[in-house]
This record gives structure tokens, C-alpha cells and sequence, in this order.
């Protein structure tokens, strides 16, 4: 018996067929935008295994005396060849083009950025990251990042210590003179974030209600080393904690692009209190003499000639 569809059933299955083709197409409509912010999330999330694993170079100075010109700079440094990390989720956000990546690898026989080559037994290391392709979302991870920096810097300086250098100068009970600078030279290896996935409860990192970043980083130390070679050691078991602040806007830079404004060429128009003399016979003989200065002017003769 021949079956006959009616146009009910018709409808019933080009409906079908419509909600399959965009199931099955759904996984191919990311756009490379978004692909290159996931792409730019794992890279980030490798880099912070790198550094939890195998190590990180942090070197900092801090001006922050009265009369300096104040300033902190640190800066961390990482390389290694990564074998075996693994991704265990993605969020993409599409309104603001920000990608999440988690993952993790299984730690056996490792080498720091020491030289040392310490066994971790099947230990298992998470570390996150974040990536995207829009400039307006880039400053909250630029502010993620810089905490992350200023975290391994104080840590750093709790571990290995900090060279302190200072001069003051007061004359007449008056302070002419007061620098105070910090230094940090260390390797810092092991250092790991708590609870690192987005929604872990106690996240060891996120942002204030200013937009502010924070991060925290703890490390569960037996020695560490100096960039010079010289150890400290604690007693196993020892944890340490440190929290890193970043900040997404420069307000100092615009503070000194304020002050500098107040301080440049624009003119005002205002009329000031000079007494300015303004007779005809001044303006005349003013005339006469500005002419006569302006004939003996051109009968110097000279010239410029335009260099390289």
C-alpha cells in the first residue's frame, strides 16, 4: 500500500530537517575571530603551566621615594618545551569576544628553571587562560596579567628577600632630597593559584567593583633559588600565600598628561593690569625708529642654509 504524505506532514518534516542542518552546522558557524580568542586562551593557559611547572625569572625595581620621580617595574620571564597539557573546558563570551580555557597536565619527572630535577609523582596541575581579539576587552585581562606579575614579585621577595637602597637630605628642616629603591632578582618555581576554575567556589583570582585585578598565588616551598644561585631553606610543608594587584587604568601617566596640559603653550585671552602707553606722537617716533632699525637690518647681509 503506497503511503501518501499530506501537507501536514510535509511541514512536520522540512521543520525536521531545518533544526538538523542547524545542529549539525552549529559547531561550524564560529567565526575566526572567535576562534583565534579560544586559540589565544589555551596559549595563555599553557604559559601559566609553564610558569607553575618549570619556573619563572622575576626581576622588579620600585622608586618610591619623596622627590623620585616614582616608579615600579617587574618582569617575568619564561621558556620550556610543554609536553602533555591538556584542555578540560572552553567558555566563549560572544558580546564581549572573551575566551576561557582550563586545563591541566600530569606532572612525573620534571626539570625547574633551576637545573634541579625533582619528582612529583602524578601530581596534577591546573592553570587557566584568557584570550581575545577585541581592544575594548583586552584591559580586565591586561589587568589580570599585571597582578599575576606583581604576585610572583611578592613572593618573590618573601622567598629570596629584596635589596633596599635609600638616601635622604633635609637642609634647614626642609627635605631636599629622599630616595628610596627596591630590587628583586629571583627563580621562583612551584607557585600555583587556588581553585583556578571560573566558577570554583573560593576563585584564587577575579576583579574588584573598581575593575581592579587580583590573583593569589601560593606555593608550598622546601627551597627556592636566587638568579645568582644562592638558596634559602624552609621547613617541608610550608605553605606561602601572596595576593598581586593589577589596575586596567594608568592614572598617573593621565595625572602627568593633566599636569603637563596646565603647564604647556595654549593662550589665554585676558586682559592684564600693564600700564602701556599708547599717545600718537609715542606711536610715531615708535614708527620712526622701528624704521630706522629695520634699514640698518637690511644692510647686514646673512642667510641660512638648510642641513641634513
Amino acid at each position: 500500500m503506497k503511503y501518501i504524505w499530506s501537507v501536514d506532514n510535509w511541514k512536520a518534516a522540512a521543520f525536521c530537517m531545518l533544526v538538523l542542518i542547524l545542529f549539525c552546522s552549529s559547531g561550524a558557524m564560529a567565526s575566526n575571530k572567535q576562534l583565534m580568542s579560544q586559540k589565544m586562551a589555551k596559549q595563555d593557559m599553557k604559559r601559566n603551566l609553564v610558569e607553575t611547572v618549570v619556573g619563572s625569572k622575576v626581576t622588579s625595581k620600585g622608586e618610591f621615594g619623596l622627590t623620585q620621580d616614582n616608579q615600579y617595574v617587574v618582569k617575568g620571564k619564561a621558556a620550556a618545551i610543554l609536553k602533555g597539557a591538556k584542555v578540560d573546558k572552553i567558555i566563549y563570551d560572544p558580546d564581549k569576544d572573551i575566551a576561557f580555557c582550563l586545563g591541566h597536565m600530569t606532572l612525573g619527572e620534571g626539570v625547574t628553571i633551576t637545573g634541579d630535577r625533582p619528582s612529583y609523582d602524578d601530581v596534577k596541575v591546573h592553570a587557566f587562560g584568557f584570550g581575545t581579539m577585541t581592544e575594548t576587552s583586552k584591559p580586565p585581562l591586561m589587568a589580570l596579567r599585571a597582578a599575576m606579575l606583581n604576585a610572583y614579585d611578592e613572593l618573590a621577595a618573601i622567598l629570596v628577600g629584596e635589596k633596599i637602597s635609600s638616601y635622604s637630605e633635609a637642609e634647614n628642616f626642609i627635605l631636599t632630597e629622599d630616595i628610596n629603591k627596591s630590587e628583586v632578582c629571583a627563580a621562583v618555581y612551584g607557585a600555583h593559584i587556588p581553585n583556578p576554575d571560573m566558577d570554583a567556589k573560593d576563585r584564587g583570582w577575579g576583579w574588584d567593583e573598581n575593575g581592579n585585578a587580583w590573583v593569589k598565588l601560593r606555593i608550598d616551598v622546601e627551597k627556592v633559588e636566587d638568579l645568582l644561585g644562592n638558596r634559602l631553606l624552609y621547613d617541608q610543608g610550608e605553605v606561602i600565600e601572596v595576593t598581586g594587584h593589577g589596575a586596567q587604568v594608568d592614572e598617573i601617566a593621565e595625572e602627568k598628561d593633566r599636569q603637563q596640559g596646565i603647564s604647556g603653550s595654549s593662550t589665554q585671552l585676558k586682559s592684564m593690569d600693564i600700564p602701556v602707553t599708547t599717545t600718537k606722537n609715542t606711536s610715531k617716533a615708535h614708527q620712526e625708529t622701528s624704521q630706522g632699525e629695520d634699514s640698518k637690518a637690511e644692510s647686514l647681509k646673512g642667510g641660512a642654509v638648510a642641513g641634513d
